[in-house]
């Protein structure tokens, strides 16, 4: 189920008809309105019409929870990633299931839409109560709650970060199924049965797919938000640089109630510039031309796998008035500050410190940054420290930059 691009916005059109359009769509407040009464009444049912006993109750209601998640990887793995020729059976798998691995994000199709739902589940009934009679009456029950924790946890996975440190393991294995490799990881609300039948990714085989990219990669060009609070907007893309490397571009987007002269003065800090760079150890300024031109020095240390790193940075500053300016940065060679064996020199780092007026003594600040990544760091180790070092050190230089 390979995509040219994956879509983090916007949806697919399913159908040509607005009608069966809005068929396709649900919102999960719907489906958990139309099976929890259902739930409910077959409880009650079973033990107060049926005589079954709480323990029986209980028991069956657990093991048809847990039965639903063998069948939700059979499903996912046979009938929603069915691979076929036939372009009648492709539109109807592209239907299902496809158009959210185009568009993983589109919240209103995580959950079964209700339509296909109510009939779906009226068959699955009708084959539990023909194998086991009145005990379908509790079977189905947790069969559904089963499927009704699942949608929550598929909800969950593709519109919010992991809420508990236990649940990261579910939360990657789904990103990687999506953005890896589809081919793996099909147990949504569980990966007991991609450990049974051995579909589960590992460590080994995350560091070789890693090579392709990380699960969030977007298209070339395409500035994508990774981090965002009140005061700071962080966004990324991934472009080819002259040697036809991929590299990173971080943006961070914020105002201020500041001027371009403050911006100068708090890059050109020495004390201050181990404060606001989010793990710097060492910052040293060297000026070329006063005022207009100068070399920073900077050492960071970074805990594994990256180990201490340095950059040596050319600045120019080129302002139009006040509030309205433009610091340029590029990588440069010293001789003051000579490359060190045992530390990393980050290189191909160019950038610039974008500062717009907005009237009442406040400026849009955007700063771009690229830089050549390590080869030898995958991705999806990487891109987490990175961003959160880049917020960290945005907000403190916006902090800072605000009390002076």
């Amino acid at each position: 189920m390979k995509f040219e691009k994956v879509h983090n916005k916007g949806q697919a059109r399913l159908f040509k008809s607005r009608y069966l359009e809005m068929l396709t769509k649900t919102h999960p407040v719907v489906i958990f309105g139309m099976y929890l009464p259902v739930i409910g009444y077959m409880l009650y049912y079973s033990h107060a019409t049926l005589g079954y006993s709480l323990l029986r109750i209980v028991l069956t209601y657990f093991g048809a929870m847990f039965y639903w998640t063998l069948f939700e990887y059979v499903a996912h793995r046979f009938i929603f990633h069915w691979v076929s020729d036939q372009p009648a059976i492709r539109r109807v798998v592209y239907t299902l299931h496809g158009n959210h691995h185009e568009y993983p994000r589109d919240r209103q199709r995580l959950f079964m839409p209700p339509v296909p739902s109510v009939i779906i589940s009226s068959v699955l009934f009708c084959i539990f109560y023909l194998l086991m009679k009145n005990n379908a009456f509790v079977f189905f029950p947790g069969f559904v709650s089963g499927y009704l924790l699942y949608g929550s946890m598929h909800y969950a996975i593709h519109a919010w970060a992991p809420p508990f440190k236990w649940l990261k393991p579910l939360w990657r294995n789904h990103h990687l199924h999506h953005y890896k490799n589809d081919d793996l990881g099909f147990g949504v609300s569980s990966t007991i049965w991609d450990r049974v039948f051995r579909t589960m990714f590992t460590l080994c085989l995350m560091l070789c797919l890693s090579a392709a990219g990380y699960a969030h990669q977007q298209a070339e060009g395409e500035y994508r938000l990774v981090k965002r609070d009140k005061s700071i907007s962080l966004y990324e893309r991934w472009i080819t640089a002259g040697n036809e490397e991929s590299v990173r571009e971080i943006k961070a987007v914020f105002t201020v109630r500041s001027d371009v002269p403050a911006v100068a003065r708090l890059l050109t800090d020495q004390q201050q510039g181990v404060v606001w760079n989010a793990r710097a150890k060492s910052y040293q300024v060297l000026p070329v031309d006063e005022g207009r031109e100068w070399i920073t020095y900077l050492k960071y240390n970074i805990p594994w796998p990256f180990g201490d790193q340095d950059c040596c940075l050319l600045f120019r500053l080129n302002m139009r008035n006040e509030h309205s300016g433009e610091i340029s940065f590029e990588s440069t060679l010293n001789n003051r500050f000579p490359i060190s064996g045992d530390v990393t020199r980050i290189t191909g780092t160019r950038g610039k410190w974008l500062m717009e007026e907005l009237g009442n003594n406040t400026m849009q600040i955007t700063y771009t940054i690229t830089t050549n990544r390590s080869a030898r760091i995958p991705r999806w180790v990487s891109d987490p420290i990175v961003r959160n070092n880049m917020f960290e050190t945005m907000s403190t230089f916006r902090s800072i930059l605000e009390k002076r």
